[in-house]
């Protein structure tokens, strides 16, 4: 070792040389790594465009809008509501804002909704079941079960009348106090017509008025149906209109065991 040579250079000097064929080799191996990862990250971008391409395209976009149900709504309003237009991609349509804006209509109950990739939107709506029907203003506003006003008619509807206010335009919802005359007329709608008058509050009783001046003392919400049957059996009773007209009071507070109170005796 000479004296201008450090140990570190000395082994550098003894490496022999790398042979030409196998630096090529080498030099090869890692030209076509390049070319592969090259290859790979252009095949992406062009999956990519072109996925995004077709998403945009006619071949995955909205052709066909249907709707299922909501006779009383209409399609019209439905589709209108829904704000979803024919053209519209596939890919990244939000069917949760639909469903909702559909969801605000008066008659909605619930709303499902599915597409396909043939470019077909459904929505299947399910309406509310209307139970009573309010004097109002504009005619009769009517009401499901709920408390949720659905209507306005200028007519009246085949269904128990209920005396409540103040009445909230179709969409909106009537107070926590008409729940018990909603339950009381729809238990009654089998026997609407010449048999029964209005449903109403008389010092937080439900009160079902009677066609010749009595009425009756519904009681608790319990058993509805039962007190319904128990009151229709109690009218079928009293055949005598005369008699009827002399009625005072039916207390149906226990259905089992129905009371009957007349103003006088009845032959």
């Amino acid at each position: 070792m000479s004296s201008d040579q450090t140990p570190e250079d000395e082994q550098k000097d003894q490496i022999p040389p790398v042979d030409p064929r196998i630096e090529a080799r080498r030099n090869d191996v890692r030209s076509r790594r390049r070319l592969r990862v090259w290859i790979t990250v252009g095949v992406a971008v062009v999956l990519v465009a072109a996925g995004f391409g077709i998403s945009q395209s006619p071949l995955l976009d909205v052709d066909e809008i249907e709707v299922i149900g909501g006779p009383h709504t209409g399609t019209d309003q439905i589709l209108e509501a829904a704000g979803v237009e024919l053209g519209t991609p596939l890919l990244g349509l939000d069917l949760s804002g639909p469903r909702r804006s559909i969801a605000a209509l008066p008659w909605v109950d619930q709303v499902r909704s599915s597409r396909t990739w043939g470019g077909k939107v459904t929505f299947d709506v399910t309406e509310r079941e209307a139970v009573a029907q309010i004097p109002v203003d504009e005619g009769w506003a009517l009401a499901d079960g709920q408390g949720r006003v659905l209507q306005v008619t200028p007519t009246s509807a085949n269904l128990p009348e209920v005396l409540i206010s103040p009445v909230p335009q179709p969409g909106g919802w009537l107070r926590s106090a008409a729940l018990p005359l909603l339950e009381a007329s729809e238990a009654l709608i089998p026997l609407q017509g010449e048999n029964i008058g209005p449903i109403s509050l008389e010092n937080g009783q439900v009160i079902v008025d009677l066609p010749g001046g009595g009425d009756v003392l519904w009681g608790g919400r319990d058993d509805p149906r039962g007190k319904a049957i128990a009151l229709a059996t109690m009218l079928a009773r009293v055949v005598d209109e005369d008699c009827l007209e002399r009625l005072q009071r039916i207390d149906l507070s226990v259905p089992e065991l129905p009371s009957l109170t007349p103003k006088d005796a009845c032959p």
